[in-house]
């Protein structure tokens, strides 16, 4: 386990911190994220989830990068799938996932920065885009393709 949840909460209310894992975010502190974000405004969102909304940032660098916020981080539930998250990327590499870059805990919430993929999720791969109707999925043979 990464923290202990009790001084999880301390951490989040005290000055945020951009905590570095990859170079492309080595410039950056989290004050830069905010103002190029306009403090992760809606107009940034790429995506949602059920327990997230995703944002795209582009770095000084000019390097793009998706934001991960996830919802709620003041319950046991949410911190524990923070903590989670981060042990499981940090454990795992492999060509096809996702990098993290990059993490903060903020009164925001949870923001997990990651490699930003121009062509969308696999939640778009295998069911459409979000614009497209929503029952739309893939025959059994693509899914385990793609998979």
């Amino acid at each position: 386990m990464l923290a202990d949840p009790s001084n999880f909460l301390a951490v989040i209310y005290s000055q945020p911190k951009l905590v570095i894992l990859h170079m492309n975010m080595a410039l950056h502190v989290y004050e830069d994220i905010m103002r190029m974000t306009e403090n992760i405004s809606e107009k940034y969102i790429i995506g949602h989830g059920a327990s997230s909304t995703v944002y795209k940032c582009v770095l000084k660098n000019c390097k793009p990068v998706a934001i991960k916020r996830l919802y709620s981080h003041s319950n046991p539930q949410s911190v524990k799938q923070f903590e989670t998250e981060l042990e499981l990327l940090s454990s795992i590499k492999h060509r096809n996932l996702v990098s993290l870059q990059a993490y903060s805990l903020s009164p925001l919430g949870s923001l997990l920065f990651y490699d930003y993929m121009d062509n969308g999720s696999l939640w778009d791969l295998l069911h459409g885009p979000a614009k497209k109707k929503k029952n739309t999925l893939l025959d059994w043979d693509t899914q385990l393709k793609i998979a």
